[in-house]
C-alpha cells in the first residue's frame, strides 16, 4: 500500500491519457462543475432574480488561488452592491498581502461588468478599501443600458490546463491579442530564451522552496478536496480532476489520499518532480506587470487578466499560473530586475499551444453561500472620498 501511494503522482501523468482508452477509466472520473450547478433558489441566491442571479453566478467563474473563492457580496439594493472578500478563504501562507486575493477580486469584477453588459446594464465602480484587508473593497451600481447579448458566452468555458501544451512559441498576432487589454505591461517569453531559462529554473526552485515550507504546504493541504463527498460539501478547492489527476490515479487519490499525505516528504518530492516536467512543456512565458501594486492598480490588473483569459480558447491557448517566484523570498525580490521590467510584477503564467481543449472542471459555490443581503439599506460613506477611484465600466 505505502508503496502504491508513493506512485501515485507518476500514475496521474499516464491516466489522463488511459482514461479516453476504455469505458472502465471514464467510470473513474470525479465531481467537475456540471455535477454541482445549483437549481432552483440555490442558483438564483438568497431573495435575488435571475437577471442578479446570472450576474453572480458568472462573475464567480472568476479564476483565484487554490479556487479558494474568496469574493463576497452584500446587495444593499438590487442596482447596489458591495464586492469584499472572506478573510476564511485568504491564503496568508502563500500571499500574506492579499495581493492575489485583489487580482482575483479584479478578475470577479470583470466578469460581473460582462455579464451586467450582457443582461443590459452598465456599471459604474469605485475601489473603498483602504487597506489589503478591508473586507469591503468596491462599491458598484448597476443602471439600466442596451443589452450586449453573448459577451458573457465565454466566462463558462474558461479553463486552467497544467499539461497537454505543445512547443509551439505563441505567434505575433495571438501574442498582440493578448497583449491588448495590458498595453506594455505583458511580456511574451520564449521558453528556450535566457529569460525562459530563468523562469524555467526560478520556477523549480520556488516550487521546492514552497513545498518545504510548512505554512505553505499545510494551506495546499487544506485546500484539496480528495473526496467526491468534500468536493460536494465545499464546492470550492482543488480537487483531483481539477489538477488533472483522472483515471485510474484519480479514483485512487480520491480513495486514499487525505490531508496528511499532501504533508508527506514523498508528496513534496513528486510535486516538485511535476513541475520539473511542467516547465519543459510549452511554447514560453507570459509576464504581466503592473506599475505599482495599490488597491486600485490591482483590482484593473486583475480585470485585465480576466479579460484576456477568455481570448485564450478561441485561439488553442492555455495557460497556467506559476507564480511560486512571486511567493517565496528571496526570489521574489529580483524578478523584475532579471527580467528588465520595470514596475511591478504580478503575474507568471506558463503558456503553450494545445491540440484540443478541455472542459471546465474546477468547482464553483452556490451563490448563497458568498452573497448576503444588507436590510438596513443604504452604503457606507467613505471619509477619504476623494481619493476613491470611480470607473465606468
Amino acid at each position: 500500500m505505502e508503496s502504491t501511494r508513493r506512485n501515485f503522482l507518476k500514475l496521474a501523468g499516464t491516466a489522463a491519457l488511459a482514461a479516453s482508452a476504455t469505458p472502465l477509466l471514464s467510470a473513474c472520473r470525479g465531481i467537475v462543475r456540471v455535477d454541482l450547478k445549483g437549481t432552483g433558489s440555490d442558483a438564483e441566491g438568497p431573495l435575488l432574480g435571475p437577471g442578479l442571479s446570472d450576474i453572480l453566478y458568472h462573475a464567480s467563474l472568476a479564476p483565484s488561488g487554490h479556487n479558494t473563492q474568496p469574493w463576497t457580496v452584500t446587495v444593499h439594493t438590487p442596482d447596489r452592491l458591495v464586492i469584499g472578500s472572506d478573510k476564511g478563504r485568504w491564503l496568508p501562507g502563500v500571499d500574506p498581502e492579499n495581493r492575489e486575493m485583489l487580482l482575483s477580486i479584479g478578475a470577479f469584477l470583470e466578469y460581473l461588468i460582462i455579464a451586467a453588459n450582457h443582461q443590459g446594464y452598465d456599471i459604474q465602480y469605485r475601489v473603498i478599501a483602504q487597506t489589503a484587508f478591508d473586507q469591503d473593497i468596491i462599491e458598484v451600481t448597476l443602471a439600466a443600458a442596451a443589452p450586449q447579448p453573448g459577451t458573457k458566452d465565454p466566462i463558462p468555458r474558461r479553463r486552467t490546463v497544467r499539461n497537454g501544451y505543445t512547443a509551439k512559441e505563441i505567434s505575433a498576432a495571438d501574442t498582440a491579442t493578448l497583449s491588448r487589454p495590458f498595453g506594455g505591461d505583458l511580456l511574451f517569453i520564449p521558453r528556450q530564451s535566457r529569460q525562459g531559462r530563468y523562469l524555467k529554473d526560478g520556477t523549480v526552485e520556488a516550487n521546492r522552496l514552497q513545498a518545504y515550507r510548512e505554512a505553505a504546504q499545510e494551506e495546499l493541504a487544506r485546500w484539496i478536496r480528495w473526496t467526491d463527498e468534500d468536493a460536494r460539501r465545499e464546492r470550492n478547492g482543488l480537487t483531483p480532476e481539477g489538477m488533472e489527476i483522472t483515471g485510474i490515479a484519480g479514483w485512487y487519490v480520491r480513495h486514499f489520499m487525505d490531508r496528511q499525505t499532501v504533508l508527506t516528504r514523498k508528496f513534496r518530492e513528486q510535486t516538485v518532480d511535476i513541475v520539473k516536467k511542467q516547465v519543459n512543456q510549452g511554447g514560453g512565458w507570459l509576464v504581466i506587470a503592473s506599475r505599482d501594486s495599490a488597491i486600485p492598480t490591482l483590482i484593473e490588473t486583475g480585470r485585465k487578466f480576466g479579460r484576456m483569459l477568455l481570448e485564450l480558447r478561441p485561439r488553442m491557448i492555455a495557460v497556467h499560473p506559476m507564480t511560486q517566484m512571486l511567493e517565496e523570498a528571496p526570489l521574489r525580490d529580483g524578478v523584475a530586475r532579471d527580467l528588465g521590467i520595470e514596475g511591478t510584477v504580478q503575474f507568471i503564467l506558463r503558456t503553450g499551444y494545445l491540440t484540443t481543449y478541455p472542459e471546465p472542471v474546477s468547482l464553483r459555490m452556490p451563490i448563497s453561500r458568498f452573497v448576503s443581503l444588507n436590510s438596513t439599506g443604504g452604503l457606507r460613506s467613505d471619509p477619504n472620498e476623494r481619493n476613491v477611484q470611480v470607473i465606468r465600466g
